[in-house]
């Protein structure tokens, strides 16, 4: 085992923000105590990512409290337990499960308990459960006091009693593949020092930037992933995306796609691994906007044979059919207004304004003048 590192705080509170009040609550009542806590709500600044604060609680903090209340354990404290328990390993950082109450039976817990020795406070802030709690953070035990009343008893109407530690070892044999990433952690803490090896990041904070079909950086972009929260904007023309490990599918695999009024939108796929913070590139395509039509004589008969293109100087032609009907694709966005010209075999020609992206365009060829009489 290594030796452990100087930390800042105590301990750090792992938890799930439905039992934020009675999780701060006893936060309060360690520092009463003199003990230096780490909790989200007090030691986040405002304006800052949220997650580098997170990582840095995890590194400054020489124990971690894991919360488990009524709603069981919530979406970031397994990636925290696993950042502990690998520290755990490497310099001796004690983690402590501690049971609130309406705490229930699950799979995933029964194997962490299995691992860990637990403080039990689903009756209640006893003094010998949060004296419990304190010598786990200090490894300093208390004096037996031999007393069990609560001292302040918390407020949930669903309080259960006290179950000894062995009714938990008929869930553990009931484990099924939903408990493998965390029996998987707990296996390979169980199994002694290894060789380091680097795990994959509780939560990826993805940079994204948008390019023009010219490779020029683009910043009205509307970006967004097929996992992980909302983009924002970045003051060097990226975007970043960040995604908790807990939201990223099996496979690794995301999906980001970029779109812009002037440019055709583009997607790429990427698999996130070890990197917490990869990069992609996401390079927008010219416009392209197919529309479709009828050309058709003074008389309303339709012209085959017509040649048909934009007149703002935009490529693209095509010739009507025998039906007079004709399919232009420009490099234009949607609804990007088009002046067209229609020149038949033989005859006036005819232009109109249409629509990009549109089927129902229609042009009226010039009438033939009538040939004057001599």
């Amino acid at each position: 085992m290594t030796p452990a590192m100087p930390a800042e705080f105590d301990v750090f509170l792992s938890h799930n923000s439905q039992d934020k009040p009675v999780v701060e609550e006893i936060g309060e009542w360690l520092r009463s105590r003199g003990l230096r806590v780490w909790l989200d709500k007090w030691e986040l600044r405002p304006g800052f990512p949220w997650q580098e604060g997170l990582e840095e609680g995890v590194r400054s903090s020489r124990a971690v409290a894991v919360f488990v209340g009524e709603g069981g354990l919530g979406a970031w404290q397994e990636p925290e337990m696993r950042a502990f328990i690998a520290r755990s390993r490497r310099e001796q950082v004690p983690v402590i499960p501690v049971l609130l109450p309406g705490c229930p039976d699950s799979p995933q817990l029964a194997l962490f308990l299995e691992a860990f020795t637990w403080v039990d406070l689903r009756p209640g802030q006893t003094e010998d459960g949060l004296a419990r709690l304190v010598w786990g953070i200090t490894g300093e035990k208390p004096r037996e006091t031999g007393k069990a009343t609560a001292s302040r008893a918390l407020s949930s109407s669903r309080a259960q009693p006290s179950r000894d530690r062995g009714n938990w070892r008929p869930w553990a044999t009931r484990l099924s593949l939903l408990a493998v990433p965390l029996a998987l952690v707990v296996w390979l803490w169980a199994r002694g020092p290894s060789p380091p090896q680097r795990g994959k990041p509780a939560l990826y904070a993805v940079r994204v930037q948008v390019l023009d079909p010219q490779g020029h950086p683009v910043v009205a972009a509307k970006i967004r992933a097929s996992a992980g929260n909302e983009p924002h904007s970045l003051p060097d023309r990226w975007w970043e995306i960040q995604i908790p490990a807990a939201k990223v599918p099996a496979d690794g695999q995301v999906a980001f796609w970029a779109e812009h009024e002037e440019w055709e939108g583009n997607r790429v796929d990427l698999r996130l691994g070890d990197d917490p913070n990869p990069r992609v590139e996401i390079h927008l395509k010219d416009p392209e906007a197919w529309l479709r039509g009828q050309v058709v004589d003074g008389n309303d008969r339709t012209v085959p044979g017509a040649r048909v293109f934009p007149q703002e100087g935009l490529p693209g032609v095509a010739i009507t059919d025998a039906e007079g009907r004709f399919a232009l694709k420009l490099a234009v966005p949607r609804e990007t207004k088009v002046w067209l010209r229609a020149e038949p075999p033989s005859g006036p020609p005819g232009n109109t304004l249409c629509y990009a992206g549109r089927d129902s365009c229609s042009i009226v060829l010039e009438k033939k003048q009538a040939a004057p009489k001599g």
